[in-house]
């Protein structure tokens, strides 16, 4: 169920093809919940990813990085 309206978050654009947006939908009609709440999960875990990708990376330079 989605979240009332507070004003709280600024609202944001992005461009979204139709085959996205149609997973999108499917998705949150699966799971009982908002299009915005599947967005914000996928983005959510592709910056955890990226985030652990990058700190393994960066493990990976330091020790040799002489």
């Amino acid at each position: 169920m989605p979240r009332p309206k507070t004003g709280q978050t600024p609202v944001r654009y992005v461009r979204l093809g139709d085959e996205i947006w149609e997973q999108v939908e499917w998705i949150a009609h699966e799971d009982g919940s908002s299009n915005t709440d599947v967005v914000k999960t996928a983005l959510q875990e592709y910056i955890a990813k990226r985030r652990r990708l990058h700190r393994l990376q960066q493990s990976k330079a330091e020790p040799g990085d002489d």
